[in-house]
């Protein structure tokens, strides 16, 4: 092998993917504390006094979900697609199930829609009645 094609080589595998890179920097925007302000399933909103208790903490690349105290999802894997439209993201469940969802990530405020697990990615921040969707609204905690 020349020495120039294993330079080349080399330089490539440093730079990694331009893409893949944007992703790993989103997903980093997302650690911290988020609470639930408003949630809508299948067209029906979720009561006010539930949507208080649950929040959703972000860190290296996973998520855990609490309701009160209780974690009802722990250390979740999920990954960021900065190169779609809108945006993706993608939760891994233990059992290998995905739950594909779209988002939107504006200063501390974070939109999200979600298919159910197994489901397809919704296409439109809605949940209208019958497709399964639950459109999420969140802000960020302040420390």
């Amino acid at each position: 092998m020349s020495k120039h094609l294993v330079v080349t080589l080399a330089v490539l595998a440093a730079a990694g993917n331009p893409a893949e890179d944007a992703s790993k920097a989103a997903a980093k925007r997302f650690e911290g504390t988020w609470q639930l302000v408003s949630a809508v399933t299948d067209g029906k909103p979720t009561p006010a006094d539930l949507v208080s208790k649950i929040r959703v903490v972000i860190k290296d690349g996973k998520h855990s979900v609490f309701f009160k105290d209780q974690v009802l999802a722990n250390q979740i894997p999920f990954n960021v697609d900065v190169t779609r439209t809108p945006n993706e993201a993608t939760d891994t469940l233990p059992d290998g199930k995905q739950i594909k969802g779209i988002y939107k990530l504006d200063g501390d405020t974070l939109l999200s829609c979600v298919a159910k697990p197994g489901k397809e990615r919704p296409t439109e921040f809605a949940s209208k009645p019958g497709t399964g969707h639950t459109l999420r609204t969140f802000k960020r905690a302040k420390p």
